[in-house]
């Protein structure tokens, strides 16, 4: 049977059979094309660095580890180019189609990862997550999508976007199995508690839609965690669209520094849209950069006093909406993708680790909100995310 090219990679491997029996015996995945195996090559979502990189001497430690505890990789799968996007679309090798809205985008950068658990291809998959990679496909799909701890997994063999924000991340479309997966790739074997306690800044309720604040409400009324509400981010000088460009100060800065030269001789192959991004990039001084690498520390203090101060998860909308329509013309896109990074750029900005719950049946198509704690309490959140989603209809 012929795979969808939109969804996955020619290069391969379309297969890589299970080394051992362990506790994710009978389960596939799809890998990200941004991450290495052994003598095949990754092409990062372009035909150019495809062609312009050689086949990778190793493999990220992270398939090994699947691999070794028994799930079967079933597939590499497709990225927005040099992950440099939230859209899910690739102009060489299309935009997978969305399964829960066909008609809208399926969102990215880990589009193929997102699209192949939606369309029960496979069980679960991983992606990276740098501005929202997980996050945002995760939403626009309808999945569970975890963002952990930026360094808490092995980024060793795998393309590298931005230093300053990239982790690696899991999809799937059951809480439990994430949970699994995230320990077979952190190691932990953490007790967890659920937040007693959630805060949801006036900002991020501002984005809400009715229904989806309502639902959260509910969510917290038969769980028994208290919905907080406040300012601390107004109070402290902070607009969401002030975290959104010192995000992409810090990430465009970085990206030109390590690929420069290669954007250099090819960046003509890029989507216009990226390539635009990456002209805005090279604008980006060395004193704009350490202002904004002063500022980052300087939010992530505060979200991180927060968090500790008041032993509370943060709820944020993962998505500003359900996901944009196909239709939707380039320049609205880029409008509205600043509104998304605001949104993003506070778990990317203080390197703290998010988990996507979905709403089911939302009017404004596949969303719902996250929840984002302390630094390697990832299974905190995920405990969290069952006492609130346990009565969600299925």
């Amino acid at each position: 049977m012929t795979k969808d090219s939109r969804v996955y990679c020619s290069q391969g491997p379309e297969q890589l059979p299970a080394k051992e029996r362990g506790s994710l015996s009978g389960k596939h995945f799809v890998f990200k094309d941004l991450f290495d195996v052994k003598g095949y090559k990754t092409g990062a979502g372009n035909p150019q660095w495809l062609a312009t990189h050689a086949c990778a001497p190793t493999t990220s430690s992270l398939i090994s580890k699947l691999l070794n505890n028994g799930a079967e990789c079933v597939g590499r799968v497709q990225t927005d180019e040099l992950a440099y996007s939230l859209n899910g679309q690739n102009i060489h090798y299309g935009t997978p189609i969305n399964p829960v809205a066909p008609d809208c985008i399926p969102g990215g950068s880990s589009s193929g990862s997102a699209v192949a658990v939606a369309n029960s291809e496979c069980d679960f998959s991983i992606g990276t997550d740098t501005g929202g990679s997980v996050r945002v496909p995760a939403s626009y799909c309808g999945l569970f999508g975890l963002r952990p701890t930026l360094g808490s997994l092995d980024l060793h063999a795998c393309f590298e976007l931005s230093k300053s924000f990239d982790t690696a991340g899991i999809f799937s479309r059951e809480l439990p199995l994430l949970r699994k997966v995230w320990r077979v790739l952190s190691g932990s074997k953490s007790e967890s508690r659920s937040a007693t306690h959630l805060y949801l800044d006036n900002q991020c309720a501002q984005v809400l839609s009715e229904e989806r604040l309502a639902r959260l409400i509910s969510w917290c009324d038969q769980a028994e965690i208290e919905l907080g509400r406040g300012d601390v981010l107004q109070e402290n000088g902070w607009q969401l669209s002030d975290l959104s460009l010192l995000f992409r100060t810090i990430q465009g800065y970085d990206i030109i520094q390590k690929h420069g030269l290669w954007l250099e001789q090819h960046g003509d192959s890029l989507d216009p849209a990226i390539l635009e991004r990456v002209k805005w990039s090279r604008t980006i001084s060395e004193q704009d950069y350490l202002q904004a690498l002063d500022k980052q520390s300087e939010f992530r203090e505060l979200i991180t006093y927060h968090l500790t101060e008041y032993a509370l998860a943060w709820a944020i909308p993962t998505t500003p909406s359900g996901p944009p329509a196909l239709t939707m013309s380039g320049e609205a896109l880029a409008t509205y993708r600043t509104q998304l990074m605001g949104l993003t750029s506070i778990a990317g900005l203080s390197g703290l680790p998010q988990l996507h719950l979905p709403m089911q049946g939302l009017q404004e198509g596949p969303c719902g909100v996250s929840v984002m704690g302390l630094s390697n309490r990832e299974e905190d959140l995920m405990t969290t995310g069952e006492k609130l989603i346990q009565g969600e209809s299925k």
